[in-house]
C-alpha cells in the first residue's frame, strides 16, 4: 500500500511540473510601512508577472549568459534567474499576498508579508550603509571556492566592485542622502584596492564616510595614507573618532580594527569622545564601528566582536549619555539587531556574499527606521545567491537573520 502512495505521489508531482515548471522560491526580504521588497532564487519562466495588493509588475528574470554555466544544474534553460523587485505605494500595516503568473504558469499565491505601521512625525533625514566589500577579494568561500567566472565576459566587473557599485546606486535610488561604508572597504589594504574604491565612490551622488576595518588595516597601505587617498576624492574617513551631522541625527564614525588582530579595540579617549558626542546632541546619534559590540563575557561566534571592556564602558556611556542611540556595525557578514547594555545593536551583511545588502535609515521627529534590502542589479544578485552555497550551504540559513533584525521601528 505503502509502494502505491508514494508512485502517486511521484506522479501528481511530476504532473504539477509539468505544469508550473520547476519550484518557484520566492520570499518577501524586506518591508517598510509602504514598500516591500520580494526576491526569488529562481522562477519558472523568464517573464513573468507578480502582483501585489492593486500592483501588478512584469519582470524579465533572464540570468546573465554567465550564471547558467557558473551556477550549473540550479540553472535550468527556459527558467528565470535570480532576482528582486520592491513595489512602493502600500499601505502601513497591512497584510499582502504574493500572487504569480506567466506563460503557461497558473496564477497562485507565491508568499505574503505585512508591511509596518508609519513612523510617527515627519520624515527628517535618509541616509544608507554598506558593509565588507572586499574589494581585491579573488573567490569566496571555506569548504568550496567561489569564482567569478574564467574568463569574466567583457565589461563585468570583479564581483566584489559590482555589488558595492549595486548597493550605492540602490540605496541613492531609495533617497539616501549620505552612505556610510562601515569597514573591510578593501580585502588586504593594498594601493590597487583603494584605487578600485575611489573609482567606485566617484560614481556617487551623495557624499560617502568611511570608517576601516580589520582587513583594510593589515595590509601594506597605512590607516593615515589609506585615509589621505580617500580624503583627497572628497571621502570623509575616521582614523579616530569623527562627528558629522546630518538633518534630524548626528552621526558618530569612531576605528576599532588593531593591525593584524581580527578582535576590536577601542581606545580610552575614543570611547570619551563618542560618548562626549552622542551626549552634545538632542538629535537621535547613530555610532558606526566596524566591529559590533560583545553580548557576552565570552565570544559565542565568529568573527569576534568588540572586546569585552570596551563593549562595556561604550554601551554604559551611550545609554546614559543618549537613550536615542543605535550602534551600527559590520564585520560579521549577517543581519543582527539585539541589545547591549540597554544599547540597541546592529549588525548588517556584506554587499557581496549571501544574500548581499545594503542598509537604510529613516529618521523621523518621533521614531527611526531601518530596512536591510538585497541588491537588484542582475549581474550583482546572481553572484549573491550563488554565494549562498558557502560553508557547505549553510551560510544560506546563517547570514540573512530574520524579519525582525532586517527591517523595524523604534519610537522615542
Amino acid at each position: 500500500m505503502g509502494s502505491v502512495i508514494s508512485r502517486t505521489r511521484r506522479t501528481v508531482n511530476a504532473r504539477v511540473r509539468d505544469a508550473i515548471g520547476p519550484r518557484t522560491a520566492v520570499s518577501v526580504f524586506a518591508v517598510e510601512h509602504d514598500s516591500m521588497q520580494i526576491t526569488w532564487s529562481r522562477l519558472p519562466r523568464p517573464q513573468m508577472t507578480v502582483e501585489i495588493g492593486e500592483h501588478s509588475l512584469d519582470v524579465d528574470a533572464t540570468p546573465p549568459a554567465w550564471y547558467r554555466r557558473t551556477a550549473g544544474l540550479r540553472a535550468r534553460e527556459g527558467t528565470g534567474g535570480p532576482g528582486a523587485l520592491t513595489v512602493n505605494g502600500l499601505d502601513p500595516a497591512t497584510s499582502y499576498e504574493v500572487l504569480l503568473s506567466g506563460p503557461g504558469v497558473p496564477r497562485r499565491r507565491v508568499t505574503a508579508g505585512a508591511t509596518l505601521s508609519e513612523p510617527p512625525g515627519r520624515l527628517l533625514c535618509r541616509f544608507a550603509t554598506i558593509s565588507d566589500c572586499h574589494l581585491g577579494e579573488p573567490h569566496l568561500g571555506a569548504l568550496r571556492r567561489l569564482h567569478d567566472p574564467v574568463p569574466r565576459p567583457e565589461g563585468l566587473e570583479p564581483y566584489p566592485v559590482r555589488c558595492m557599485a549595486a548597493a550605492i546606486e540602490d540605496a541613492e535610488g531609495w533617497g539616501a542622502s549620505m552612505i556610510v561604508a562601515k569597514g573591510d572597504l578593501t580585502q588586504d589594504g593594498r594601493t590597487a584596492e583603494y584605487e578600485a574604491a575611489l573609482d567606485v565612490v566617484s560614481r556617487a551622488t551623495v557624499p560617502v564616510a568611511v570608517v576601516f576595518g580589520n582587513h583594510d588595516v593589515r595590509g601594506p597601505v597605512a590607516v593615515d595614507r589609506a585615509s589621505a587617498m580617500l580624503s583627497a576624492a572628497g571621502v570623509i574617513t575616521a582614523t579616530g573618532t569623527r562627528v558629522v551631522d546630518i538633518d534630524g541625527a548626528r552621526l558618530v564614525l569612531s576605528h576599532t580594527p588593531v593591525p593584524h588582530r581580527h578582535v576590536g579595540r577601542m581606545t580610552s579617549s575614543d570611547i570619551d569622545q563618542v560618548i562626549a558626542a552622542v551626549r552634545g546632541t538632542t538629535l537621535p546619534a547613530f555610532v558606526a564601528l566596524h566591529h559590533p559590540l560583545r553580548r557576552w563575557a565570552v565570544q559565542t561566534h565568529y568573527p569576534p566582536s568588540l572586546r569585552r571592556r570596551d563593549s562595556r564602558m561604550l554601551s554604559a556611556g551611550l545609554r546614559a549619555s543618549n537613550p536615542r542611540t543605535v550602534v551600527i556595525a559590520g564585520h560579521t557578514h549577517r543581519n543582527r539587531r539585539y541589545t547591549v547594555g540597554g544599547v540597541t545593536v546592529v549588525e548588517v551583511g556584506s554587499t557581496k556574499d549571501y544574500p548581499g545588502q545594503w542598509a537604510g535609515y529613516s529618521v523621523y521627529e518621533g521614531a527611526i527606521r531601518q530596512v536591510v534590502r538585497r541588491v537588484e542589479r542582475p549581474e550583482a544578485i546572481a553572484w549573491t545567491q550563488m554565494t549562498g552555497r558557502a560553508l557547505g550551504g549553510l551560510w544560506r540559513s546563517w547570514s540573512p537573520g530574520t524579519m525582525r533584525d532586517r527591517c523595524w521601528s523604534i519610537e522615542w
